[in-house]
């Protein structure tokens, strides 16, 4: 009996080297590098934005980084690449163009989350979000295709964003002029810039480029000057047909405030700025994003 035990455990020691053989170690983790080494994108990132702005442009979904409000998805990882590449072409080379690097690494936000899906309200959803100049999330970066990449896309939903919230950044820390608040005082809603009776129309027609720049005077600034720099030629000249001559006259008031501000605070001509952005937007062929995008 002893004789047959010892056999038995016998076999099973060597059944279980066996097994532990066959199940060695895989020359391919499940994660991007056990070693810590930053992946390929993660590398970019670095280089692109980390090195010369000090800015972190996070693509991985974070509990800590997301709005929990929402159920969100994370973004594809070569789509939010190419969001970067895009971003960082038509937004902060655009004022390096004008500027230097200096001046975006010493404003910009410090962080760039970007989201797979849409942050979806009852009947709105978020194009982005910030939170006291510090962060930016950008959403439907999921939605990128080499069909949609186009001027129409890139501006209603991530650069106007870009522009209006660090235009946000500017005048927190050095405010416009309080004659621009003036302009419409009567007419800023708060809230109720959503209702039904806030029609494009309506506030084009009040002197607002926009319903949400009804809001209040700081919104209604960066608003004014986001749309102007990255619409198209001909876009602002059809508002203004809208707006009709007394609405048209209070908004081109208020893009002549906005472009003095900026000049005589911070060096920055604003129709220079436009020009290099529109510019911009006929070179994005140029940063072969198709690969990225299927």
């Amino acid at each position: 009996m002893k004789k047959i035990l010892t056999c038995i455990i016998a076999c099973a020691l060597a059944a279980m080297c066996w097994s532990c053989a066959e199940e060695g170690p895989r020359t391919k983790s499940i994660f991007e590098d056990p070693t810590g080494q930053p992946s390929k994108i993660e590398q970019w990132l670095l280089e692109n934005y980390t090195y010369p702005y000090n800015i972190q442009f996070q693509y991985k979904l974070q509990d800590i980084e997301s709005d929990r409000s929402y159920e969100l998805a994370p973004a594809i990882p070569d789509k939010a690449l190419a969001l970067a590449k895009i971003l960082k072409h038509m937004f902060y080379e655009a004022y390096d163009e004008l500027l230097g690097v200096e001046f975006m690494r010493s404003h910009s936000q410090r962080v760039i989350h970007v989201v797979g899906s849409g942050a979806y309200k009852t009947t709105t959803v978020l194009k982005g979000s910030a939170e006291s100049g510090m962060k930016i999330t950008l959403y439907l970066v999921n939605d990128l295709t080499p069909f949609s990449v186009n001027q129409d896309l890139l501006s209603d939903w991530y650069l106007k964003t870009m522009f209006h919230e660090f235009s946000h950044i500017l005048h927190q820390k050095k405010d416009f002029s309080t004659a621009f608040k003036l302009i419409t005082q009567a007419d800023y809603v708060l809230d109720e810039w959503t209702s039904d009776g806030n029609t494009l129309e309506i506030a084009l027609q009040k002197g607002f480029i926009s319903r949400y720049a009804r809001e209040e005077a700081h919104e209604d600034f960066v608003e004014t000057l986001a749309f102007y720099v990255v619409k198209p030629d001909g876009w602002w000249e059809e508002q203004m047909v809208i707006a009709g001559e007394t609405g048209a006259a209070l908004i081109a008031a208020k893009l002549d405030l906005v472009k003095s501000y900026l000049k005589d605070v911070w060096s920055l001509d604003l129709d220079e700025l436009r020009t290099i952005v529109q510019r911009r937007f006929g070179e994005l062929d140029n940063l072969n994003l198709d690969n990225l995008l299927k």
